[in-house]
């Protein structure tokens, strides 16, 4: 069945180090990494330390010779600097069409429909042109009538140089050709374990598998599987990400610590930014929460006395506003603190979520679903304005605390701190 849609994949290449190179010129044609939170792992490579053999994944400790001897750089996560350049990479296309559907941090499906199909590889080329210049981001785009096929025209423009980073995969022939030679892991959806199972099932390429029949698919694999078959075959049944916001149900936010954490007061503080932050997501999607969960946990992989405990919190009625939160917190981590433990994790997590349209009252009371107040409007819009924890809850401390995460290698943040604003002299 053919489809009338054409969708364009905009992916940018190894994002986070892309961001870290656009500032600092010393880091191009180098093998550098990115690191997780704590500078615990390896979560993004250039292709110069993909070359070296390192994987993703792989622990920091084990490559710091290889930074000591100046073979590699590895930097810390700069996830203020990464969300900013996103904005502005999403904000380019947008110049191209007025639906965009941010599927990343780093990758965006791009509705070109209605574009002359002999304009489409051109236009292509001017969307990688035009972020380049404006962003300094390399990206690669794939073209074509589903997401599936965009993604596998992307995978394309990624791994073979010669088509400039850009494929139209629009027509049916190049669909088959590039299928026949692409593993059929490579195709979105199928994970490591079903690509080993369809090979054991003679099933090795793309192109075995569009062949597949979609009964069979369905009844030996799943209904997810058979909706990737018929995406290879050009019906377009995959549907917007945001078109299922309402499914989400939760939003939590937790972190490992950088150090040993004790003290209450310790877990007070990051708990209270935890869930200072979570109110924050839940604001910016109009949505409010009825309960919460509260944990702490100790390190699993560390010899030392375990422990791991949480706490339900329940609201009157669904609110948005972090002050009714953050004044459960106190008696919550009264409930959950033992003394005598080095704590590694906390976190907090909203549940119960709704939004004005599924929000169902107290038969009784008749309640309706409360406004934001205007402290939290005001709260958000300065955070907006001058960066992050600008204005914060008192009981998150005005000084860096043990929790913090380790950041050994943090960039500056170039586009959203003053003080870190490049200067640029010329003669």
């Amino acid at each position: 069945m053919g489809s009338d849609k054409v969708i364009a994949l905009c992916d940018a290449n190894s994002f986070y180090c892309a961001c870290e190179r656009v500032f600092d010129p010393t880091l191009l044609n180098i093998p550098l990494g990115v690191l997780s939170n704590n500078d615990g792992c390896i979560v993004a490579r250039t292709p110069e330390l993909k070359a070296l053999g390192v994987k993703m994944g792989t622990p920091a400790f084990k490559v710091r010779h290889l930074v000591e001897q100046g073979a590699i750089v590895l930097k810390s996560s700069n996830y203020t600097l990464y969300g900013d350049m996103s904005s502005r990479f999403m904000w380019v296309l947008e110049q191209f069409s007025p639906d965009v559907e941010v599927y990343s941090i780093d990758e965006a499906f791009v509705d070109l429909a209605g574009f002359p199909k002999e304009q489409l590889l051109m236009m292509g080329q001017e969307i990688k042109q035009r972020v380049q210049q404006w962003t300094g981001l390399p990206i690669g785009v794939g073209i074509s009538t589903t997401k599936t096929l965009a993604k596998l025209a992307n995978y394309a423009a990624k791994k073979y140089r010669a088509t400039g980073g850009v494929v139209d995969l629009t027509d049916s022939k190049r669909q088959q050709r590039l299928m026949a030679i692409t593993p059929v892991g490579e195709v979105w959806g199928v994970g490591r374990k079903i690509s080993q199972r369809l090979q054991r099932q003679g099933i090795h390429t793309a192109a075995d598998l569009v062949k597949c029949q979609r009964s069979w698919i369905k009844k030996h694999y799943s209904v997810v599987l058979e909706r990737t078959v018929c995406e290879l075959q050009g019906e377009s049944c995959i549907p917007r990400e945001d078109e299922n916001t309402g499914n989400k149900h939760q939003i939590i936010c937790s972190r490992s610590f950088g150090g040993r954490v004790t003290e209450k007061s310790d877990l007070h503080s990051a708990l209270s930014s935890f869930a200072t932050r979570a109110c924050e997501k839940l604001r910016s999607q109009q949505k409010f929460a009825r309960e919460a969960v509260v944990f702490i946990r100790t390190d699993p992989f560390k010899e030392a006395p375990q422990y791991c405990q949480s706490i339900r919190l329940v609201a009157p009625s669904p609110t948005n506003d972090t002050r009714l939160w953050l004044q459960q917190i106190t008696p919550a981590l009264d409930a959950l603190y033992q003394q005598g433990y080095e704590y590694k994790k906390a976190g907090f997590m909203l549940l119960d979520l709704c939004g004005s349209q599924s929000f169902q009252g107290d038969l009784l009371s008749m309640n309706s679903l409360p406004e934001a107040s205007e402290m939290m409007k005001v709260l958000d819009a300065v955070n907006q304005r001058f960066g992050q924890q600008t204005l914060k809850p008192a009981s998150i401390g005005f000084q860096p605390a043990g929790w913090c995460m380790s950041q050994q290698s943090l960039s500056p943040k170039y586009t959203t701190r003053w003080s870190d604003i490049m200067t640029v002299g010329a003669r």
